[in-house]
């Protein structure tokens, strides 16, 4: 198991004290854990169903419950859970009992040193067949794909050994007259050269056998079933088929080779799955339809095709048979569709098409065909019948378009936005409810409000403080923004920052910010504090190249040292963004700034990013405050996240801290920093007293 993932750990013990002193075993060596204490059989049958576990440590017996019993549910389940037992005494025929039990080890009483190491050994075994199994379920697709590959393939492809052909492709067949590849079992190759080239061709052979090259190349005169001459070139290359070494054998008729440059193009720009234009083709279109728009000459309609649940297709009729219910239904869909509109396939199960003309009603019209044709196709794989629907989202695209990104975006929020799929949605802008009556506020009015701020420096910043849980007085705050409309109603970040980037303003916000930030720092410093302060940056700042020069400059201009400001980006940025976060980071280290990674843990596997990025800070997602009242496990869960960060050299935060019942929890799981209304709401200044607060 890697370090960074938390150990699913079944327990067996005669108490809970016991139990917890082998969590604290683990999370001693460097293992965070998520642990189960067994109390009864039938704890252990819902367990086992419940979720995957990565081991089983406990008594030969305890609770009522043996462990020959539990070793005879693992393998009726077929699970592969190892399992090591604790024996109760210092006698060694314990370990040959319960070995026979079917135990992989057995650690002999109070001896913590061998059964950490026996744990360590285990899971290092159990990472390696994991690691083998997908291996070789990765391998069967590999092998299967390539299958599909060379049977589909247009390139005359057959494997040859010992001159015999042990398989020929359909366009290998038909370049030499056969209807069908079975045809040429028991004919040798070189039957299909003609006899004023054989001699040339045996020399060809044996110069390859001779030099051991990685691929020979050669013209010949060849002989067609219907005893008509061909001239091709035959390449010859090392190959295995079938596990057998032989030679992989390539034909390409030279009639064919005046088209081989415009076919390398067109394949180029091809998904080689769907036969459709593929990702980057599509973005080079959309970019100029854009542009046309932008210029008054061409409206277009871009077309965001999702289909439903494909994830699940994909685990009931495995990837090969998946691939070819995919094929199958853009078959369906291209078919449908004119050749003056473009098709790609965008992404593993999104295609997407660009309209071409301005008129909703007849794009509507042809999407809710495509959602109707999908509706009713079957498709038929291997025996088995598989049915899709598909949500499209629609986005136009004219003069007042913003990127070719921001209208992908779009139709993909459109499309996001059917509930429960199977439907047609066109993207709509945005309305936001502000103030106490519910005014109603408009995407392009919240941009135009942004746009103002901007300009007028009429943004107004907040500042909330975060403090130390363990008597520090560092002076620290997080930079909270805000926008007010007219009439003095309040719009929070969430609802003007996606406008904001619709209008590709994001940048411009927050050089605003660290600006502002930046000279109200500077004078409160000036007074001999040693305030920071954590600003939030966005991903289109975590990808702006001029981004980190221009921070260069501003701090020196201000003259504050480079670590008064802690760069944040949001967990979900960082995720998404990861290549262009893990560059900012290093970018940032090289100027001595530091950083804070915002609302952490949320993801799916929110420590795989700290296999890529380096921040100083860690600041929890305030649920994590919320919700370690409700139970010992959320209590745990905490701790074992603050604990694995901390492994790591990382400070702790946590925001969302409103509750005074929480703190003891957070000071015993170690927590550095906390932040919330609790400690203060956002304040309109600097002005807050470190020294005096007692938490």
């Amino acid at each position: 198991m890697s370090r960074s993932e938390p150990v699913r750990l079944l327990i067996l013990e005669t108490s809970q004290n016991r139990a917890e002193e082998l969590i604290v075993l683990l999370r001693t060596a460097g293992r965070a854990t998520r642990a189960h204490y067994l109390e009864s059989e039938a704890d252990l049958n819902e367990k086992l169903k419940e979720q995957t576990w990565d081991l089983f440590v406990g008594r030969f017996e305890a609770n009522g419950l043996s462990a020959e019993l539990v070793i005879e549910q693992i393998r009726a389940q077929e699970k592969d859970i190892p399992v090591i037992l604790i024996a109760d005494d210092q006698d060694p025929a314990s370990i040959t009992a319960g070995m026979r039990l079917g135990a992989l080890d057995v650690a002999l009483d109070d001896d913590d040193e061998r059964l950490t190491l026996i744990i360590e050994r285990e899971l290092g075994n159990l990472l390696n067949r994991r690691q083998r199994r997908r291996a070789e379920v990765e391998l069967r697709e590999t092998e299967r794909r390539n299958q599909l590959l060379l049977d589909s393939s247009n390139a005359a492809i057959a494997y040859v050994h010992e001159g015999m052909h042990i398989y020929t492709n359909q366009t290998y067949a038909g370049l030499f007259g056969y209807e069908d590849p079975d045809d040429f079992t028991g004919i040798p190759i070189i039957d299909l050269i003609s006899r004023e080239d054989q001699n040339k061709f045996k020399g060809f052979l044996k110069s390859y056998d001779e030099n051991d090259e990685d691929e020979n190349t050669e013209e010949f005169t060849c002989v067609a079933s219907d005893g008509s001459k061909i001239i091709a070139s035959l390449s010859l290359s090392p190959a295995m088929y079938d596990g057998e070494s032989c030679t992989q054998v390539i034909f390409r008729s030279m009639a064919e080779d005046n088209e081989l440059e415009d076919r390398i193009k067109e394949i180029s720009s091809q998904d080689l799955l769907t036969g459709l234009y593929n990702r980057t083709y599509f973005i080079e279109q959309l970019d100029g339809a854009v542009d046309s728009a932008a210029a008054g000459h061409q409206d277009y309609v871009l077309f965001y095709i999702s289909l439903d649940n494909f994830a699940r297709i994909r685990a009931e009729a495995g990837i090969s048979n998946a691939d070819l219910v995919l094929g199958d239904t853009a078959a369906l869909i291209r078919g449908m569709v004119e050749e003056t509109h473009v098709m790609a396939r965008f992404a593993d199960d999104v295609f997407t098409m660009l309209y071409k003309g301005s008129d909703k009603e007849a794009a509507g019209g042809l999407a809710e065909q495509i959602r109707k044709s999908v509706e009713g196709h079957m498709s038929e794989v291997s025996g088995k019948t598989y049915q899709l629907t598909v949500s499209i989202g629609l986005a136009l695209i004219t003069e007042n378009s913003p990127t070719g990104e921001d209208v992908i975006s779009r139709a993909h929020r459109a499309s996001a936005g059917i509930e429960g799929g199977n439907g047609v949605n066109f993207y709509q802008t945005e309305q936001v409810k502000v103030g106490d009556d519910g005014k109603s506020l408009t995407s392009e009015k919240i941009k135009q409000l942004v746009r103002e701020a901007i300009a007028n420096n009429s943004f107004q910043l907040m500042y909330q403080p975060i403090i130390s849980l363990h008597g520090d007085d560092d002076e620290q705050f997080e930079v909270l923004l805000r926008l007010a409309d007219g009439d003095g109603n309040e719009l929070n970040p969430g609802q003007f920052l996606p406008p904001a980037e619709d209008a590709g303003l994001l940048e411009k916000v927050d050089r605003w910010v660290i600006l502002q930030s930046i000279k109200t720092l500077s004078a409160h410093r000036a007074k001999g504090s040693k305030a920071r302060l954590f600003i939030n940056i966005t991903h289109r700042s975590m990808a702006d190249s001029t981004f980190l020069p221009w921070v260069s400059v501003a701090l020196k201009a201000a003259r504050l040292p480079s670590d008064a400001i802690i760069f944040q980006m949001h967990e979900n940025d960082a995720t998404t963004y990861i290549k262009h976060a893990t560059k900012f980071c290093q970018g940032l280290a090289q100027l001595h700034c530091k950083t804070s990674l915002n609302h952490f843990g949320c993801s799916l596997n929110p420590f795989n990013l700290l296999k890529h990025l380096t921040p100083d800070y860690v600041k929890l997602d305030g649920s994590f405050a919320q919700q370690i009242e409700e139970s010992k496990e959320k209590q745990q869960e905490l701790i074992d996240m603050v604990k694995s960060l901390q492994s790591k050299g990382v400070l702790t935060a946590i925001s969302g801290v409103e509750n005074p019942a929480v703190l003891s929890t957070l000071f015993v799981a170690g927590v550095n920093f906390i932040q919330g209304y609790y400690i203060s709401p956002p304040l309109d200044g600097l002005d807050y007293d470190f020294a005096s607060e007692d938490i």
